[in-house]
C-alpha cells in the first residue's frame, strides 16, 4: 500500500458496504432485464423521448425570453424539434425503437471496422489478435442486428441495457470488496 492513499480509495474505504448493495442491486436489476429486454427498451425509449420532451419545452420556453425574434428563432426551432422528437418517441415507442436500433447497429459495425483498420496499422504490435478478435465479434453483432431487423428494435437496447447493469454491478461489487480490503490492512 501506497504511504499516502488515494482520497478516492481513502472515502470509498469508509462507504464500501452502501457500494456493495448498490452493486448487488445493479447485478439484480441487469439479470431481471436479460429475461424482459423488451420491457427495458420499451423503458428505456419512453424514458430518452421524456427527457427530450422537457428539454424541447425548455428550450421553447428560453427561446420566448429573449427580446428579438432573429435571436430567438434558433432556440425555437431546436426547442421544437427536441419537443416533437421527444413527442414523437413517447407516442410509438416501438417505431422510435426500431430506428435507434439501426442507430446503434450502424455504429458498432463502424467502430468494429475501425477497429480492423487500426489492427492493420499495428499488425506488429503485441495484442493484435485481440483487436480483431473485438471487431470480429463487433461485426457480427451488427450483422444479428441487421439481419434481425426491426424485430431485433424490440430487444437490443433492453439487452445492452441489462448488461450494462450487470457490467457496472459488477465493477462496484469489485471496487467495494477492494475498498473493504484497503479497511482492513489501513493501519
Amino acid at each position: 500500500m501506497p504511504a499516502t492513499p488515494p482520497p478516492l480509495l481513502e472515502h470509498l474505504s469508509q462507504h464500501w458496504k452502501g457500494l456493495l448493495i448498490t452493486g448487488i442491486v445493479f447485478i439484480v436489476l441487469g439479470t431481471l432485464g436479460l429475461g424482459a429486454t423488451g420491457l427495458f427498451t420499451l423503458i428505456s425509449v419512453f424514458w430518452v423521448g421524456g427527457l427530450l420532451l422537457l428539454a424541447g419545452l425548455i428550450q421553447i420556453l428560453q427561446a420566448f425570453r429573449t427580446p428579438t425574434l432573429s435571436r430567438s428563432l434558433p432556440f425555437l426551432v431546436m426547442g421544437l424539434l427536441y419537443a416533437l422528437l421527444g413527442g414523437y418517441m413517447m407516442a410509438h415507442p416501438t417505431i422510435a425503437a426500431d430506428g435507434l436500433t439501426l442507430i446503434i447497429g450502424a455504429a458498432i459495425a463502424v467502430v468494429s471496422a475501425l477497429r480492423l483498420m487500426i489492427a492493420w496499422h499495428v499488425r506488429d504490435g503485441a495484442n493484435v489478435f485481440l483487436l480483431v478478435l473485438s471487431a470480429l465479434i463487433g461485426l457480427a453483432l451488427a450483422w444479428m442486428i441487421f439481419a434481425q431487423w426491426p424485430q431485433s428494435g424490440q430487444w437490443v437496447i433492453g439487452l445492452l441495457l441489462a448488461i450494462e447493469l450487470i457490467m457496472n454491478g459488477w465493477m462496484l461489487v469489485m471496487v467495494a470488496l477492494g475498498a473493504r480490503q484497503y479497511q482492513r490492512n489501513d493501519p
